[in-house]
């Protein structure tokens, strides 16, 4: 996607999202019920997303992978 003020329209109609693992992207996909798919930079320092990710796999909330 190119840059959008808004994914809600997207995030309706959709069956399946696929994000990486950002808290907003993570929270706005499970608020509207979305299966999600999250996959992780691990190169990134400091990785945030990462231990987000590893969470909401353990409490059953998403499915993780990495590139």
């Amino acid at each position: 996607f190119r840059f959008k003020d808004s994914l809600a329209e997207d995030l309706r109609r959709a069956d399946l999202v696929i994000s990486h693992a950002g808290a907003g992207s993570c929270l706005e996909s499970l608020e509207k019920g979305k299966p999600l798919v999250v996959v992780t930079n691990e190169k990134l320092m400091n990785n945030h997303q990462l231990e987000l990710a590893k969470q909401l796999h353990r409490d059953g909330h998403v499915l993780c992978c990495n590139c």
